[in-house]
């Protein structure tokens, strides 16, 4: 089965997002990859220190989310240059859901969504559920839904 996706930028929504796709991976047996970016800049170098940077944060992001978690799925991660919603579109490819808090760290105002939600509900190529702000809730409340 296609893993769970999982936008991660640091804002704490993309954390509750991460906190409420991990016990619903685990109940339908799949697991996470999460994803974060960083800007693709001109200087190779400058970029490469930027991801390894980013792998740190999002590892430890990981870290406390799993500690949270019993009988957690397993979870991939990676850091990619570019921008998020071109990524996130892309890896929805090999995905079974795409997962994101509300509003992370975008910087168009949009009254419901943000512009990384708003491309990849139009452009993905899976489900997306996005998180609300506030305690993400249970995934039991979703049990219905069917993986793909």
């Amino acid at each position: 089965m296609r893993p769970v996706l999982v936008g991660v930028d640091g804002s704490e929504q993309s954390r509750q997002a991460l906190a409420w796709a991990l016990p619903y991976a685990a109940s339908v047996g799949t697991g996470v990859e999460a994803i974060m970016t960083v800007p693709k800049t001109e200087d190779a170098a400058e970029t490469a220190a930027n991801v390894r940077a980013a792998e740190a944060v999002l590892g430890q992001i990981i870290d406390d989310a799993i500690s949270s978690v019993d009988d957690a799925p397993s979870v991939s991660y990676e850091v990619v240059p570019g921008d998020p919603a071109v990524v996130l579109v892309n890896a929805s490819n090999n995905a079974a859901l795409i997962v994101l808090g509300s509003h992370g760290m975008s910087t168009i105002s949009n009254p419901v969504l943000g512009s990384v939600s708003t491309a990849c509900i139009r452009m993905g190529s899976c489900p997306v559920l996005v998180i609300p702000s506030g305690k993400p809730e249970s995934p039991d409340l979703v049990a219905d839904v069917e993986p793909v």
